[in-house]
Protein backbone atom coordinates (compact mmCIF):
# COMPACT_ATOMS: atom_id res chain seq x y z
CA UNK A 1 0.00 0.00 0.00
CA UNK A 2 1.37 3.22 -1.06
CA UNK A 3 0.27 6.95 0.51
CA UNK A 4 0.22 9.75 -1.79
CA UNK A 5 1.95 12.93 -1.11
CA UNK A 6 -0.37 14.89 -3.15
CA UNK A 7 -3.22 13.72 -0.46
CA UNK A 8 -1.63 14.61 2.23
CA UNK A 9 -0.76 18.00 0.97
CA UNK A 10 -4.37 18.41 0.17
CA UNK A 11 -5.92 17.34 3.72
CA UNK A 12 -3.54 20.25 5.24
CA UNK A 13 -2.41 18.84 8.57
CA UNK A 14 -5.62 16.57 8.88
CA UNK A 15 -4.59 12.64 9.52
CA UNK A 16 -5.27 10.13 6.79
CA UNK A 17 -6.54 6.95 8.49
CA UNK A 18 -5.58 3.96 7.02
CA UNK A 19 -5.59 -0.07 7.39
CA UNK A 20 -3.70 -2.84 5.64
CA UNK A 21 -2.96 -6.23 6.10
CA UNK A 22 0.34 -7.80 5.29
CA UNK A 23 1.33 -11.05 3.79
CA UNK A 24 2.26 -13.66 6.44
CA UNK A 25 3.86 -16.26 4.21
CA UNK A 26 6.38 -13.05 3.14
CA UNK A 27 7.46 -12.50 7.04
CA UNK A 28 7.60 -16.15 7.54
CA UNK A 29 10.07 -16.75 4.60
CA UNK A 30 12.06 -13.70 6.13
CA UNK A 31 12.49 -14.53 9.89
CA UNK A 32 14.05 -17.56 10.50
CA UNK A 33 12.06 -18.17 14.36
CA UNK A 34 8.79 -17.44 12.58
CA UNK A 35 7.01 -21.01 12.01
CA UNK A 36 3.74 -19.51 11.71
CA UNK A 37 1.67 -16.08 11.66
CA UNK A 38 -1.73 -15.33 11.19
CA UNK A 39 -1.84 -12.45 8.82
CA UNK A 40 -0.68 -8.82 10.75
CA UNK A 41 -3.43 -6.15 10.71
CA UNK A 42 -1.98 -2.90 10.39
CA UNK A 43 -3.43 0.23 10.80
CA UNK A 44 -2.76 3.83 11.24
CA UNK A 45 -2.51 7.46 9.96
CA UNK A 46 -0.77 9.76 7.90
CA UNK A 47 -0.20 13.58 8.10
CA UNK A 48 1.78 16.27 6.96
CA UNK A 49 2.97 18.89 9.10
CA UNK A 50 5.06 21.61 7.77
CA UNK A 51 7.73 19.32 5.65
CA UNK A 52 7.48 16.61 7.50
CA UNK A 53 5.35 13.33 7.10
CA UNK A 54 4.48 11.33 9.73
CA UNK A 55 3.19 7.81 10.02
CA UNK A 56 2.04 5.48 13.18
CA UNK A 57 0.14 3.29 13.87
CA UNK A 58 0.02 -0.30 15.31
CA UNK A 59 0.18 -4.27 14.21
CA UNK A 60 -1.06 -7.58 15.74
CA UNK A 61 -0.84 -10.62 14.80
CA UNK A 62 -0.34 -14.28 16.95
CA UNK A 63 2.91 -15.39 15.39
CA UNK A 64 3.80 -18.97 16.24
CA UNK A 65 7.22 -19.67 17.65
CA UNK A 66 9.38 -22.86 18.91
CA UNK A 67 10.80 -22.32 22.67
CA UNK A 68 14.69 -21.61 21.80
CA UNK A 69 15.20 -23.53 25.44
CA UNK A 70 12.67 -26.12 25.77
CA UNK A 71 11.61 -26.67 22.10
CA UNK A 72 8.18 -26.67 23.18
CA UNK A 73 6.00 -24.68 20.25
CA UNK A 74 3.95 -21.68 21.56
CA UNK A 75 1.69 -18.95 20.21
CA UNK A 76 2.57 -15.20 20.86
CA UNK A 77 0.35 -12.42 20.31
CA UNK A 78 2.33 -9.52 19.12
CA UNK A 79 1.60 -5.89 19.41
CA UNK A 80 3.69 -3.50 17.26
CA UNK A 81 3.60 -0.07 17.85
CA UNK A 82 5.40 2.30 14.97
CA UNK A 83 6.27 5.41 14.03
CA UNK A 84 8.36 6.58 11.32
CA UNK A 85 8.93 10.13 10.04
CA UNK A 86 9.37 11.21 6.60
CA UNK A 87 11.17 14.14 4.42
CA UNK A 88 12.21 14.78 0.88
CA UNK A 89 15.18 13.70 0.17
CA UNK A 90 16.52 17.21 -0.86
CA UNK A 91 15.48 18.30 2.53
CA UNK A 92 18.70 19.49 4.59
CA UNK A 93 17.28 18.46 8.09
CA UNK A 94 17.78 14.48 6.39
CA UNK A 95 21.55 14.82 6.05
CA UNK A 96 22.21 16.67 9.11
CA UNK A 97 22.69 13.86 11.01
CA UNK A 98 24.49 10.81 10.21
CA UNK A 99 21.94 8.71 13.08
CA UNK A 100 18.71 10.47 12.21
CA UNK A 101 15.16 9.06 12.99
CA UNK A 102 13.91 10.72 9.63
CA UNK A 103 13.69 9.09 6.10
CA UNK A 104 14.24 10.33 3.03
CA UNK A 105 11.32 10.32 0.66
CA UNK A 106 11.68 8.89 -3.05
CA UNK A 107 9.10 10.06 -5.40
CA UNK A 108 5.77 11.19 -4.37
CA UNK A 109 4.56 8.36 -2.55
CA UNK A 110 5.10 6.75 0.96
CA UNK A 111 5.57 3.33 0.19
CA UNK A 112 4.61 1.47 3.59
CA UNK A 113 4.34 -2.37 2.95
CA UNK A 114 8.10 -3.16 3.31
CA UNK A 115 8.40 -0.16 5.69
CA UNK A 116 5.97 -2.24 8.10
CA UNK A 117 7.15 -5.13 7.56
CA UNK A 118 10.69 -4.35 8.24
CA UNK A 119 9.22 -2.81 11.80
CA UNK A 120 7.28 -6.09 12.39
CA UNK A 121 10.26 -8.06 11.67
CA UNK A 122 12.68 -6.31 13.87
CA UNK A 123 10.07 -6.58 16.65
CA UNK A 124 10.23 -10.13 16.73
CA UNK A 125 12.51 -11.92 19.07
CA UNK A 126 15.80 -13.73 17.74
CA UNK A 127 15.53 -16.15 20.96
CA UNK A 128 11.58 -16.90 21.91
CA UNK A 129 11.21 -18.21 24.98
CA UNK A 130 7.84 -19.52 25.98
CA UNK A 131 7.91 -18.26 29.59
CA UNK A 132 10.70 -16.01 30.49
CA UNK A 133 11.88 -18.58 33.15
CA UNK A 134 12.11 -21.10 30.91
CA UNK A 135 13.83 -23.86 32.54
CA UNK A 136 15.00 -25.59 28.65
CA UNK A 137 15.68 -29.45 28.73
CA UNK A 138 18.01 -31.46 30.62
CA UNK A 139 21.53 -31.54 28.65
CA UNK A 140 22.02 -34.95 30.26
CA UNK A 141 18.49 -37.27 29.83
CA UNK A 142 17.02 -34.37 27.47
CA UNK A 143 13.55 -33.87 29.91
CA UNK A 144 12.13 -31.06 29.60
CA UNK A 145 12.41 -29.65 33.28
CA UNK A 146 9.54 -27.17 33.41
CA UNK A 147 7.30 -30.27 33.21
CA UNK A 148 9.98 -32.91 35.18
CA UNK A 149 12.83 -32.19 37.69
CA UNK A 150 15.30 -34.45 37.07
CA UNK A 151 18.21 -36.03 39.28
CA UNK A 152 20.82 -35.87 36.97
CA UNK A 153 23.83 -33.71 38.05
CA UNK A 154 25.05 -31.40 35.35
CA UNK A 155 28.01 -29.79 37.59
CA UNK A 156 30.75 -28.23 35.25
CA UNK A 157 34.38 -28.38 36.60
CA UNK A 158 37.05 -26.58 34.57
CA UNK A 159 39.50 -29.03 33.71
CA UNK A 160 41.89 -27.14 35.19
CA UNK A 161 40.40 -26.90 38.05
CA UNK A 162 39.49 -30.41 38.87
CA UNK A 163 42.61 -30.93 41.43
CA UNK A 164 41.10 -28.23 44.41
CA UNK A 165 37.93 -30.31 44.02
CA UNK A 166 39.53 -33.29 45.28
CA UNK A 167 41.61 -31.33 47.45
CA UNK A 168 38.33 -30.28 49.37
CA UNK A 169 37.08 -33.69 49.58
CA UNK A 170 40.15 -35.06 51.75
CA UNK A 171 39.69 -31.54 54.18
CA UNK A 172 36.22 -32.94 55.43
Amino acid sequence: MNIKLAELEHRKGEALPFRLTLDAAELKHRHQEIRGTTPVDAEGEAVQLGNLYYVKGSMKADVDFVCARCLKPFTHHAAVHFSETFAPADDPIVGEEEDSEILPLEGDEIELTSLLQEDFLLAMPTFPLCEEDCKGLCPTCGVNRNEVACSCKNERIDPRLAGLADFFKDSK
